[in-house]
């Protein structure tokens, strides 16, 4: 399956927002806290959905239940003007209830509906990157721990996508 630069791009990007909230800087789990925080600060970030929308995508971190991913793995390959509306892909997914209110006024919203198809998709991502990671633990006891040529983000995240068996869009 082909990925868009799109969901490339972002993903890498989202997977260190997450890691970011996880824990501070004394390495104490504060993951739930943190993403009560941003949930808080929901309708502040509203405006920053387009620009950014991996910063505001993260309030929806582990609230979002798959019905169908076959659906919505063939909008993996499009970019955000090639969306379907997401009426027809909604009951492809299942929101916790605390975030029914902010799905309505996002779907009410300019860009409310390309925001929530890209916050779907990015946590179904992150759910096939945390379980590769687990795998790639085994994988890192036998990696040289002296690689200096650590990729940037966006190549990482397309290396990753490659071996998840997407196809990258380079």
């Amino acid at each position: 399956m082909r990925i868009s630069r799109y969901f490339t791009d972002l993903m890498a990007t989202y997977i260190a927002e997450v890691d970011d909230l996880k824990t501070d800087s004394g390495g104490s789990d504060v993951l739930n806290a943190r993403l009560k925080d941003k949930r808080s600060q929901m309708f502040d970030l509203i405006p920053m959905m387009s620009s950014n929308p991996e910063m505001v995508a993260v309030i929806f971190h582990k609230s979002i239940s798959i019905n169908n991913a076959k659906t919505l793995l063939s909008y993996l390959d499009k970019e955000p003007a090639q969306f379907p509306s997401w009426a027809s892909v909604a009951s492809s997914v299942t929101f916790q209830p605390w975030a029914a209110e902010y799905v309505i006024t996002l779907e009410n919203s300019e860009g409310g509906e390309e925001f929530l198809l890209t916050t779907v998709m990015l946590e179904y991502l992150l759910g096939r990157y945390d379980l590769s990671e687990e795998h790639a633990n085994d994988r890192d006891d036998e990696a040289s721990e002296d690689d200096d040529d650590s990729p940037d983000l966006a190549e990482a995240g397309g290396e990753w996508m490659t071996e998840q068996g997407f196809d990258s869009h380079q």
